[in-house]
């Protein structure tokens, strides 16, 4: 089997180390390895850069049989995130953000170009989070082609984790729309069934907005992971909106968001 390896962007602050203890956490079981990188905007701060990631590797509690590789890049995280992931072959990159405001003084407007710069589904951690016991995985799906893609990452993860899978549709008025989606909802439900992967099949009634009914569901329901497929270009430009919502959601239930552009080369 080839060698998982979970990537943790690190800022040295302490969403940083949260990011990294759930990473420790979950790799432990999916039996993957963790990589720490840090960026620096001068060459000149990278050795201190690398004692810090020692100290920091050092000091937290590393499950048997998990190995740290500290990296050290000097450039910009708006691109060497997604250029270490595809020399590591990374499975996975797991960043902590402070949510909404913590969010926007990391990345400002280019917050969703970091995490879809890649092709690495890209799971993001709160200060706050609800935990790495991912026994429910919630699925958020909509009447565009692109939300589909995320079926065979979760997949993944619920057949290592026995998972339940909760797929989530929006109540739609519009029939067309409404056909769009169940459709939709099938098609991943039969996929699953074939995989043997437990799910449950929901639609949301709209109370809150798509994105705080499905935050509220998954708090309800002790969802920990809410997975979606990014694909903005698609849709209608409020689409930003809803997954900056998602992902910087006021619960902290962490997000894994997958680029569905660059999905399609690397999962089907």
């Amino acid at each position: 089997m080839e060698r998982r390896t979970i990537l943790v962007p690190h800022d040295f602050t302490n969403v940083g180390d949260n990011a990294l203890n759930y990473a420790l956490e979950l790799a432990q079981k999916i039996h993957s390895h963790v990589d720490i990188l840090h960026v620096v905007k001068d060459s000149k701060k990278i050795s201190a850069a690398k004692s810090q990631c020692e100290k920091i590797i050092s000091g937290v509690n590393v499950p048997a049989g998990i190995e740290i590789t500290p990296h050290v890049k000097s450039g910009s995280i708006f691109t060497d995130i997604a250029a270490v992931a595809s020399e590591l072959h990374a499975t996975l990159i797991i960043m902590g953000t402070h949510g909404a405001k913590g969010m926007q003084k990391l990345f400002g407007s280019f917050a969703l170009k970091v995490i879809t710069s890649t092709h690495v589904p890209f799971l993001v951690v709160q200060s706050k989070f609800s935990g790495t016991d991912l026994g429910k995985i919630a699925v958020p799906l909509d009447e565009s082609q692109e939300s589909l893609q995320i079926e065979q990452v979760v997949s993944g993860l619920a057949e290592i984790l026995k998972s339940e899978v909760h797929l989530l549709t929006e109540k739609k008025i519009d029939s067309n729309l409404k056909l769009k989606t169940a459709v939709h909802s099938g098609l991943i439900s039969k996929q699953l069934k074939e995989k043997n992967i437990s799910y449950v099949t929901e639609i949301l009634a709209k109370k809150k907005g798509y994105s705080s009914d499905i935050v509220s569901y998954s708090k309800s329901k002790g969802i920990n992971l809410i997975a979606f497929a990014y694909h903005s270009d698609s849709l209608l430009p409020q689409f930003d909106t809803f997954a900056q919502s998602l992902i910087t959601n006021k619960e902290g239930v962490p997000v894994l968001v997958i680029n569905s552009k660059e999905a399609g080369n690397y999962f089907f």
